[in-house]
């Protein structure tokens, strides 16, 4: 091998040997490797040793495991343990006719599992002795086997009924078609369906070894490939197997399975054709042709694997010592062997039916056979970055690779290797009529005529990044996806922009199907379908995509393989119908570089390797069942029936649901309705499982969920609960009665109560005309009170002196302030309630008045500082300053001092009225020796005046009469009285 340049003869010609530029890593020939999702402590999986597993008619996993019994629903593990249970880890589970679990555990107990709880059944400890026994459960009985015993023990009185022994060990049992087999080192022995034990086969195996016998620790095996019983045994410490010939009763040697002498062998799982063989070297996989085992495949070869199960979804479950639990969820999607190195590709593309090309982000170029499952790889120049596009050219069988600035063109017929000046950081590769080979880069778009890389390229656009190009062999065609535009070339380049919506369409990979539409994968607007340079078909989300980020498409025939940032999809452009694969199905990765179709697989570059999908059969058709796993009602769990009857205040209600199965709760969601309150389906979030209805108004409802997969999904069955919630007591018939009769009882009282109501507002309206009558006459008792004749002879022999003396000024003045103070006081004695600014004129004017008769000692302050505008009981105060001048001042010697203050506050009016008088007691005695009862009729009088009031005002009203002390001696009197009032608006 040589690389030779493509430049002009001044450059050098560089020469590699070919072991400097080929490594051949070429892989012994095997089956590609299914694709694995490893369940383990990380991912919530409650253990890593794991010992059986069996799924039971629900769908329910079920796990023995080192930490006890596990139940595994699709979403959750739920443990299970007994009191009485001797030791956590429990063996063999399986499935009796009333569909309850069984298992046991190395004390020798037997246990199972009924109403979701485990029961103890038997303890057989005093007869196994710390043995593991194996058992089957078969119509009434449990079959315990035991290296030298059979135990048939009664299910229902659990009493053993019979034993049968041996003086040579019995092996693991199997049980088919109502018949269970086991074989001793002696004979193999059936319990055929009437529960007879038969010795069907006497083994009579030759002997090995110096002592004659060589038979080996470990039980004997017998499982069953298509129509054919094999019984594994082990002698002189190797695996022998043999196939089990019934009607000759003897063994013969059964050749294939060589390569399991020196393994240790768990369990064997049948399926179709083949028999997957559980080791201590993981799983070997192989078929039976021609009388003898052919090796199919191995996989996990460094585990411990102990059990495997196919559940009903077709999702294949191995059980393992240290690993945890692994799942093939789809067994037709394969990892492809290349070198782990090199499993980064960034390119891939078909040389033949047979063969691949791909190249690496080392920068190598790997080439893989698809029928021997083996790989080659080509090191290219170290430090050149990686390859980051490659093409094959079928008529001149070269591969063109382009790694930036540094490009190839391997020679695929002798290998060799020769540089261009071409292809630098190219996008794509497009053939072109003519064997014409059009290229895009970052910048550039160039033609080769006839893929001539050694002549004049031509420039079709440059200064505009590319994505990629596709070129129409039915209307001769050039598609470019340009940074901003997709841009479609007839033969003679003239260009044409194809617009969505009259938006311009941003594109990244391109393909045509078979009936001539061109599809375009958007960046984020879906997958459009383009003929006649018009888009005539657009799907989304809304009609089928997970995605409308799509990263690569392809095309076959007449249907499209669409990479989604979150799904491998295959659409039928016919039908309209997509069908779809996540990781959880066993995708290993959606960052695909390439796409290639040969036969009936579709294989995918990735950054995870290579791998493939059998297009016909990867695809499963779940069939999920539904089922409620709780009811909540008011936040309490109930128990789960068809019908509830709730009270009006049991209305928040919680429904959860479920789908067992490893795959339905990763990728399915839920359609409900609750009929009765919304009879419109809708549908859960991916992962979610249950509804709940905070306040559920009173009536009959019906709740309905079934399971969704997509929008083909069809005729899933459709589980229900019907809920009838009472009405609330005060909605009730009897309820209502019961209401209107008081109703009707208590307006026939209402209106009684407002006649007796009216009558006593009419007697109180009769009563307040009396008490008016009355007050009217206590105005008038109270009016002569005021102006009593010795008030009015002394003004009037005061206004005589001033006359007398011929002061005409001061008489004219004095004789007026008592005509206003009698003209006044003869007015307001008909008015109850005056303006309090005539009142405080009123009092002044009495006040000056009296002080003519007491003369310059006797001074007066009148004090009002509320701003309110009030109106008071007229002529109320005016006794009480007369009481205070003729009891208190009258007879005092010296200053004489009169305080009048009202006050306002809190809704409370009250006028204080201060002397500076002999006090109380002093007067009484004056009053008594001159036989003075005046304070007594005027202050009786306003005290009647003041109950009146209160009657009709109903509030606190009245006055107080107060003692000054000074120094323990009389100093006056001060009187607060407390009247009514209004406000003036």
């Amino acid at each position: 091998m040589k690389i030779v340049s493509s430049h002009k003869p001044s450059f050098l010609l560089i020469k590699y040997s070919l072991l400097l530029l080929i490594l051949c890593a070429s892989i012994a020939t095997k089956a590609q490797d299914p694709v694995f999702i490893q369940l383990s402590e990380k991912n919530k999986l409650p253990d890593n040793e794991f010992y059986n597993i069996h799924e039971d008619r629900k769908g329910f996993i079920w796990l023995c495991a080192n930490k006890g019994l596990y139940r595994y629903d699709g979403k959750t593990f739920k443990n299970y343990s007994n009191p009485l249970q001797r030791g956590a880890s429990v063996f063999n589970t399986q499935e009796d006719n009333l569909g309850r679990i069984w298992c046991n555990n190395i004390s020798g107990q037997f246990f199972y599992i009924q109403n979701d709880k485990l029961h103890l059944f038997k303890d057989l400890s005093d007869y196994l002795n710390g043995e593991l026994g194996d058992f089957v459960i078969r119509n009434d009985f449990l079959w315990v086997f035991t290296v030298k015993t059979i135990y048939k023990i009664d299910l229902k009185t659990k009493q053993i009924i019979q034993q049968h022994t041996t003086t040579k060990s019995f092996g693991t049992p199997f049980s088919f078609n109502n018949t269970i087999y086991s074989g001793a080192i002696d004979s193999i022995i059936s319990i055929n369906k009437d529960n007879r034990i038969t010795s069907i086969i006497e083994t009579k195996l030759p002997h090995i070894g110096k002592k004659g016998n060589a038979i080996s620790l470990g039980k004997s095996i017998i499982f069953k490939t298509d129509s054919i019983y094999i019984y594994s045994q082990i002698r002189n410490k190797k695996n022998s197997f043999y196939k089990l010939n019934f009607p000759q009763k003897k063994l013969e040697l059964v050749k294939g399975l060589e390569p399991l002498e020196k393994i240790k062998l768990y369990t064997i799982f049948e399926h179709n054709d083949e028999t997957w063989i559980a080791t201590n070297q993981g799983v070997w996989v192989f078929t039976f042709k021609n009388a003898a085992f052919q090796l199919k495949k191995r996989f996990l070869t460094d585990k411990h694997i102990t059990k495997i199960i196919r559940d009903k979804d077709n999702n294949y479950w191995l059980t393992s010592l240290n690993n945890g639990v692994y799942i093939i969820p789809n067994i037709h999607i394969e990892t492809c062997n290349i070198p782990l190195k090199e499993e980064n590709i960034k390119t891939l593309d078909k040389i033949n039916d047979s063969t691949l090309v791909m190249g690496s982000n080392r920068g190598n170029v790997i080439f893989y056979n698809i029928n021997s499952h083996t790989s080659k790889t080509i090191n290219l120049p170290v430090n050149e970055g990686k390859l980051s596009k490659l093409k094959y050219n079928p008529n001149q069988q070269k591969i063109y690779l382009s790694k930036g600035f540094r490009n190839y063109i391997l020679d695929y017929r002798n290998l060799t290797l020769e540089k261009t000046r071409f292809f630098d950081a190219a996008k794509s590769f497009s053939f072109l009529a003519h064997n014409d080979l059009l290229y895009t880069n970052h910048n550039k778009v160039v033609l080769l005529k006839n893929a001539n890389y050694h002549g004049k390229e031509k420039f079709i656009s440059t200064n505009k990044r590319t994505y990629d190009s596709f070129y129409d062999k039915i209307k001769h065609q050039v598609y470019v996806s340009f940074v901003d535009e997709l841009a479609v070339y007839d033969s003679l380049w003239n260009k044409q922009i194809i617009v969505n919506n009259k938006k311009p369409i941003y594109s990244k990979s391109i393909t045509q199907t078979a009936n001539g539409i061109v599809w375009v994968a958007t960046f984020k607007n879906g997958l459009l379908g383009i003929k006649n340079g018009k888009v005539i078909r657009h799907y989304t989300t809304q009609n089928g995509l997970t995605s409308n980020i799509i990263e690569k498409i392809k095309a076959d025939q007449n249907k499209l393989w669409i990479v989604g940032v979150n799904s491998i999809q295959k659409l039928d452009i016919l039908t309209h119908k997509f069908k779809t694969l996540t990781k959880r199905d066993g995708i290993k990765s959606y960052n695909i570089s390439g796409i290639e179709i040969i036969g009936n697989k579709i294989y995918f570059s990735s950054d995870k390797g290579l791998f493939s999908i059998d297009k016909n059969n990867a695809f499963k058709t779940l069939h999920p069942k539904v089922y409620f796993s709780a009811v909540e009602i008011n936040e309490k769990d109930t128990l789960i029936t068809s019908n509830y009857t709730l009270r009006y205040n049991q209305n928040a209600i919680r429904i959860n649901f479920n789908v067992n199965g490893f795959l339905f709760n990763q990728k399915g969601t839920y359609k409900y309705r609750l009929k009765g309150y919304n009879d419109a389906w809708l549908t859960t979030a991916i992962g979610e499982n249950s509804i709940k209805y905070n306040s559920l108004p009173a009536g009959e409802y019906t709740f309905q969920v079934h399971p969704f997969l997509n929008s083909t999904s069809t005729n899933y069955e459709i589980k229900e609960l019907h809920f009838f919630i009472k009405k609330p007591f005060w909605k009730t018939l009897w309820f209502i009665l019961l209401i209107v009769s008081l109703i009707l009882g208590a307006t026939i009282l209402y209106f009684k109560q407002a006649m007796l109501k009216k009558e006593k507002e009419r007697i109180a309206q009769l009563e307040k005309i009396s008490l008016e009558k009355e007050l009217i006459a206590i105005n008038l008792t109270a009016l002569r009170s005021q102006m009593n004749p010795h008030f009015i002879f002394n003004a009037l022999n005061s206004i005589q002196d001033l006359v007398l003396q011929q002061d005409t000024d001061a008489s004219y003045d004095y004789i007026v302030l008592f005509a206003k103070l009698i003209r006044s006081t003869l007015s307001y004695t008909n008015q109850d309630f005056i303006p309090i600014e005539k009142e405080l004129e009123f009092l002044n004017v009495y006040l000056q008045l009296e002080k003519l008769r007491f003369g310059d000692d006797f001074t007066y302050t009148i004090t009002y500082d509320a701003h309110e505008e009030l109106e008071v009981p007229s002529l109320l105060i005016q006794p009480f300053i007369e009481n205070a001048l003729v009891h208190g001042l009258l007879h005092k010697e010296g200053e004489k001092k009169l305080d009048i203050t009202f006050n306002l506050s809190e809704n409370t009016l009250q006028c204080i009225i201060t002397d500076n008088g002999i006090g109380r007691k002093k007067s009484k005695e004056i009053n008594l020796r001159q036989g003075n009862r005046h304070e007594s009729f005027a202050l009786n009088s306003i005290k009647k005046r003041l109950e009146i009031f209160q009657k009709q005002y109903v509030t606190k009203i009245g006055f107080v009469i107060e003692d000054i002390y000074k120094n323990n001696n009389p100093n006056g009197t001060r009187v607060i009285v407390t009247m009514p009032f209004k406000y003036l608006f």
